[in-house]
């Protein structure tokens, strides 16, 4: 049958995230052919933890150890193996590039948004000088090399200086809006990121976490989509 939304729920601290963002990306277009629509929504991570009580994952060095195996086989599957952890202690508070997204989000095109997204997190987690995007002069940078094609390919530039000095200008005003977007994924019951909430059909909606759940969400929508299949073995 198809229809509905998927809600998404990211910060771009948040690896996971990056995971979920670059899986669901080249599937935007069959969703909506589907009659689904895709928005992505930043939130503060941090705020998001601190208000349901979640940690993060070096404060259980059992998880943490988990994660060692686990965000590489991520990365892998969607084909991020390249990617360098920054200092999370001194780059992880993203309020300031949030706020920006916001605004580029409420200024410009649904098309621009999701490629200034994309880049940030290729910025951030890129291994590059301007990964602090908190910092001024690393997220002007990150604005004024943003492509329409950040997570792969050799695209055109999204902003002039102008349009740079005008999201940067405008993004103290997007405070209130980071707030209430994230205040929206606690009341619908997020404790991380990525958080989904999935809306069929018939007006249905339900909350998935974490970047591996697409298949309970493409079930929940009601569209086609090809599950893990165990094949038989090829002859030789």
């Amino acid at each position: 049958m198809g229809g509905g939304k998927i809600d998404c729920y990211l910060d771009i601290v948040s690896l996971f995230s990056y995971v979920a963002f670059k899986d669901l990306l080249p599937n935007i277009s069959k969703l909506e052919a589907n009659g689904v629509t895709v928005e992505f929504h930043p939130v503060f991570l941090g705020g998001i933890n601190n208000a349901s009580g979640n940690k993060p994952p070096w404060v259980l060095p059992a998880k943490g150890k988990y994660l060692n195996y686990d965000s590489k086989r991520a990365l892998n599957r969607v084909g991020l193996s390249d990617l360098v952890t920054p200092d999370l202690m001194k780059v992880g508070n993203t309020v300031v590039p949030l706020r920006a997204l916001h605004f580029v989000k409420a200024n410009y095109s649904k098309e621009i948004f999701i490629a200034t997204l994309g880049s940030m997190f290729v910025a951030f987690w890129g291994g590059g000088e301007y990964a602090n995007l908190s910092d001024e002069e690393s997220l002007r940078r990150c604005l004024q090399c943003a492509t329409d094609k950040p997570v792969g390919g050799k695209g055109t530039k999204l902003f002039t200086d102008a349009d740079v000095k005008k999201i940067l200008d405008g993004r103290a005003a997007m405070k209130t809006k980071l707030s209430e977007t994230t205040a929206k994924a606690l009341e619908l019951g997020a404790f991380g990121a990525p958080w989904f909430w999935a809306t069929n059909s018939k007006g249905e909606g339900q909350p998935f976490f974490g970047s591996d759940r697409f298949n309970h969400i493409y079930r929940h929508l009601d569209i086609a989509f090809q599950d893990v299949t165990v094949l038989a073995p090829s002859k030789l």
